[in-house]
């Protein structure tokens, strides 16, 4: 899974490389991560849906910030460190109350009888109290190798730790919960986000909302365009017209006009977010305009 892993991480960072491009090669980096991420914010918060929520926003500062990595092979680990901080200012910031691994079990699953539900949940009940049990960092290599199938080197990549370290928790967790793989395995692969395309699709949403917001330009203050997501359309309004905005794969960091030759070329400050563009008609610069919100 990690042999591609340098390309395309340089691809996404590619200065000659087209946005289309870009965006390309950074959704197959979350193809290949997602259910690596989901595992590691799985076993920090124990909730099926925070886990999901705050991978995917670790996916979204990752591309915001994929420039600063100096090093592609990195990624890997690079990653955890986003998820372990974003995890962490979850758990500070809103201090919600949690599915806690423990008491998951009382989630239900549709259209199931009654009684399926409470045996299924019990059985569940005490499979995830088996995996609380174990220490955190088993925990994490225990999930990440059974319930997300990955494999031992790249589970040390990810973690940043030898293949013997990984090897000696798994054999340790294997040791506390014998008997119990198969149905743990079972049980939570369900909630794989590779079993579907939601999660993926949800990141990528999230990369071109960060050019929605609010445009003030610098010479014309009293000119505002607001630019907006509509499912899986971008589009700008301001000065009395409306267009649509979409990336050609012969677009940098680039967002073009389809009703005519019109062109925003956008910047990022030093925190990797969007900070303001340049826009164009027909080749000539006509403004540099600020976000605002």
């Amino acid at each position: 899974m990690l042999k591609n892993t340098r390309a395309l991480v340089l691809k996404a960072v590619n200065r000659n490389a087209t946005l289309n491009e870009k965006h390309r090669a950074f959704c197959e980096l979350v193809n290949a991560f997602q259910d690596m991420a989901y595992a590691y914010a799985y076993v920090r918060l124990g909730d099926f849906s925070l886990a999901e929520d705050v991978a995917q926003e670790a996916f979204l500062s990752a591309w915001r910030n994929l420039g600063q990595l100096r090093e592609p092979d990195a990624f890997p680990g690079w990653l955890k460190r986003i998820l372990h901080t974003e995890c962490n200012r979850l758990t500070r910031k809103k201090r919600v109350q949690t599915t806690l691994l423990d008491d998951a079990a009382h989630v239900a699953s549709a259209c199931q009888h009654p009684q399926t539900t409470i045996e299924r949940n019990e059985l569940r009940k005490s499979i995830l109290k088996d995996i609380k049990s174990l220490p955190v960092h088993e925990q994490t290599v225990f999930v990440l190798f059974y319930i997300h199938e990955c494999s031992q080197a790249d589970i040390g990549s990810f973690l940043g730790v030898p293949l013997t370290t990984v090897t000696k928790r798994l054999y340790s967790a294997r040791v506390r919960l014998r008997g119990m793989v198969k149905s743990l395995t079972a049980d939570l692969t369900e909630h794989r986000p590779s079993r579907n395309q939601d999660f993926a699709e949800q990141v990528k949403v999230g990369i071109f909302d960060e050019y929605a917001g609010q445009y003030r330009f610098a010479l014309r203050p009293d000119l505002i365009v607001t630019i907006k997501r509509e499912r899986d359309r971008l589009i700008s309004e301001g000065g009395g017209q409306t267009h649509e905005l979409f990336a050609t794969d012969v677009s940098r960091n680039q967002l073009r006009a389809k009703e005519f030759d019109g062109l925003g070329s956008f910047y990022r400050d030093a925190t990797g977010r969007i900070s303001h563009f340049i826009y164009y008609e027909f080749g000539t610069e006509m403004g540099r305009a600020e976000k605002i919100a």
